[in-house]
């Protein structure tokens, strides 16, 4: 059985392998499982080139060579982690940008809606209150006739065709 702290003789990993030996797969960031399935353990390579560098191995791997297992050096499998975090990161930051613009013209659409509903409140507000104090004028005149539904109604329907935004 080989200790995978203790180094190994006869691996013949060099900088100039890939990091997947296998001509149609590849792993992208950390490996966890070898493409057999068995677990990976990282092992130190004992040639010249890269003396000591670390690597991703299965112990299957590491007794039959001849097999295609998963082999990812640990530098090369950082790399990549941090390549993929980078471009995660790089996506949040566009999507909390596009949700900001999206939620910044939703509040002033509402803004808008909300000054328009005010507006229309204020208009109310001052016609009753025009409506009101006509009321009022005729009643406290001597000769004035008695407020009717019907006199009532016009005076409604005066007061909103004849007011404007600008008289407020």
């Amino acid at each position: 059985v080989i200790s995978p702290a203790a180094p190994k003789p006869n691996l013949t990993m060099n900088s100039s392998s890939s990091s997947s030996r296998s001509n149609s797969r590849t792993t992208l960031g950390i490996p966890t499982r070898c493409w057999c399935g068995s677990k990976l353990t990282t092992f130190g390579a004992q040639t010249k080139e890269n003396l000591y560098r670390r690597f991703y191995r299965c112990e299957i791997g590491v007794k039959k060579q001849s097999e295609h297992h998963l082999f990812k050096w640990i530098d090369e499998a950082i790399i990549d982690e941090i390549n993929m975090l980078d471009s995660k990161q790089c996506q949040l930051q566009v999507d909390v940008q596009t949700f900001k613009n999206t939620m910044t013209q939703r509040l002033q659409d509402h803004g808008k809606h909300i000054d328009e509903a005010l507006l229309e409140m204020k208009r109310f507000m001052h016609d009753q209150t025009a409506m009101l104090a006509e009321i009022k004028r005729c009643s406290t005149q001597d000769n004035a006739a008695p407020v009717t539904e019907a006199s009532l109604a016009s005076l409604t329907n005066a007061t909103y065709v004849t007011k404007s935004p600008s008289t407020f």
